[in-house]
């Protein structure tokens, strides 16, 4: 048996590596492409329209490091409103790789220690 799910390896945006929470971390990967809605005619026979959706990871908990000022330096990232380069190895040793940018708020959760990013953008594949 293969391994399927687990924690994320390694994660990279702009060329920076971050450390990624492990355990009960649900990262949602969407590689793109197209949604279909399907809509009922009167006759019985349905219709599809067809739309185009972004590549997205979100829901990624960044363990931020103070020392190496993480909250300030994803903020600039998103300030600048630019796709960045973007990897991210699975427990599976699968590698997506692409161009995001940072959406959503960007807030470090003291708690423990995140920032919940949200990344959108023109591409997601498996490489």
């Amino acid at each position: 048996m293969s391994v399927r799910a687990g924690d994320i390896r390694q994660f990279t945006y702009a060329g920076r590596e971050f450390e990624v929470k492990g355990g009960d971390a649900n990262v949602n990967v969407d590689i793109g492409g197209f949604q279909n809605e399907a809509v009922p005619a009167g006759n019985g026979q349905v219709s599809i329209t067809q739309r185009r959706k972004v590549a997205a990871i979100t829901d990624l908990p960044i363990l931020a490091d103070d020392t190496r000022q993480d909250l300030e330096y994803l903020q600039e990232k998103q300030n600048e409103g630019s796709e960045n380069p973007v990897t991210m190895t699975l427990a599976s040793g699968i590698v997506y790789s692409g161009s995001l940018a940072i959406t959503g708020e960007v807030k470090k959760a003291t708690g423990d220690g995140t920032i919940a990013l949200e990344l959108m953008g023109t591409k997601l594949e498996q490489i």
